[in-house]
């Protein structure tokens, strides 16, 4: 164990100094939207925009990192996001900053999945799901830290833009001085949308509904925060922990669906969250109160793309896991482009507290949906255990899962 993480050391550094710059500059482009009287709407479409490129670039990235190496590759986006950070702080532009996005997205799942790729390959499969947790710490550790970095500047100034660059910039030392060789990606197997979606509507659905919940939360809640108590420093504090939340009950709760059919925790969850929204209307104003409130309201959305995917593989032929898992993703992207458009929607009726109005919305259906899945199929045996992340990208969270499980497949076909 001890050798593997001397090996995983520099890819886990590089990710969590890159995740203290991308938790800034995520939370950074929304307060300087608002500052700059930007529409709801306009700061979800931002969000849309990250989201797209995140998804294109994990289908589309992986020719290039086999074709120059994982170091090289990870220098190349970690440099394109640099720049894109400083330059979005030097032009002022909505239209501009939406093709920013979009190319800060595409990168950052490049980036992902050279450290992704670099742990799977790296770790034994009787040690792999202890790396993955390690991975998980990581990201949303630096992500969480990286939200108080908002209180070192004026968000209207170059400051905070230029401390994101100069942290990507950084973020490339790490893998850059390692003495360790460069793992090789293997080419998945093929798996059909539509035959993972007969095997598992269930799986798929919760991808896409933990896309539309957590698109939204990374690119609105920043703005509800800001509308209802004015300051960046409960901004910053508000994003860190609910992330941290994410993080603290990931484990627990996948335990939990090791021993209970996985959608009776879903539905759990999904009843959970609700409930949780309609805290957060009631008790924002309530600073400690609403600091719980947001903690396990980052716990309970946080954890229902890994329980989707962990649904789904249990019902996967051993060949399909990898394929599948990469169609989930695609599901949770396409939510997390469209959850940033249609948010602002109803902020746009019932105000800032549209955005947990509509939280409740697509948590009450997909708890129905659940319920109704229960009752027209039975649950397979849960052969796999619960996946902490994907073996592409996100999300994903900003978040994603998937590996776990096919190592635990491998395991147990040796």
């Amino acid at each position: 164990m001890l050798s593997t993480i001397l090996k995983t050391l520099a890819p886990l550094l590089s990710l969590f100094i890159f995740m203290l710059g991308n938790g800034l500059f995520t939370t950074l482009v929304v307060l300087r939207l608002h500052m700059d009287h930007a529409s709801s709407l306009m700061i979800g479409a931002m969000t849309a925009s990250y989201y797209l490129g995140l998804g294109c670039g994990s289908f589309r990235i992986e020719p290039f990192i086999v074709r120059v190496g994982h170091i090289r590759a990870f220098a190349a986006f970690a440099s394109t996001l640099a720049v894109v950070s400083v330059f979005q702080g030097m032009i002022i532009n909505t239209w501009l900053w939406l093709f920013l996005r979009f190319i800060g997205g595409f990168a950052t799942a490049g980036l992902f999945v050279v450290i992704e790729s670099w742990l799977l390959v790296q770790s034994a499969v009787n040690i792999r799901g202890q790396i993955l947790a390690i991975y998980m710490v990581s990201l949303y550790g630096g992500q969480a830290l990286g939200q108080f970095f908002i209180n070192v500047g004026d968000p209207q100034s170059l400051l905070l833009f230029a401390i994101a660059a100069m942290l990507c910039s950084l973020s490339v030392i790490p893998l850059a001085m390692t003495h360790i060789s460069s793992p090789k990606i293997e080419e998945p197997s093929t798996l059909s949308f539509r035959k993972l979606y007969y095997v598992s509507a269930s799986g798929v659905i919760g991808c896409f509904c933990s896309g539309l919940v957590l698109g939204a939360s990374y690119g609105l809640v920043p703005l509800f925060v800001s509308e209802n108590a004015g300051t960046p420093t409960l901004v910053s504090i508000i994003m860190a922990v609910t992330i941290l939340g994410g993080m603290a009950l990931q484990y627990p709760v996948g335990r939990l669906s090791d021993y209970i059919e996985r959608r009776v925790v879903l539905i759990i969850i999904c009843v959970l969250a609700l409930v949780l929204s309609l805290a957060v209307i009631t008790f924002f104003k309530h600073h400690v109160m609403s600091y719980v409130v947001f903690f396990l309201f980052g716990g309970m959305t946080f954890t229902l793309y890994p329980l989707s995917i962990s649904h789904a593989c249990d019902q996967l032929a051993p060949k399909d896991i990898v394929a599948g898992t990469q169609g989930l993703l695609l599901a949770y992207s396409i939510g997390a482009t469209l959850g940033p458009l249609i948010a602002p929607l109803f902020m746009g009726v019932f105000g800032s507290n549209g955005l947990f109005i509509y939280f409740i919305v697509i948590t009450g259906f997909l708890a129905m949906f659940f319920v109704w899945r229960k009752t027209r199929r039975v649950a397979f045996p849960q052969e796999e255990h619960f996946i902490t992340m994907p073996q592409t990208t996100p999300v994903m969270s900003e978040l994603d899962p998937r590996s776990e499980a096919v190592a635990a497949t491998e395991a147990k076909h040796e």
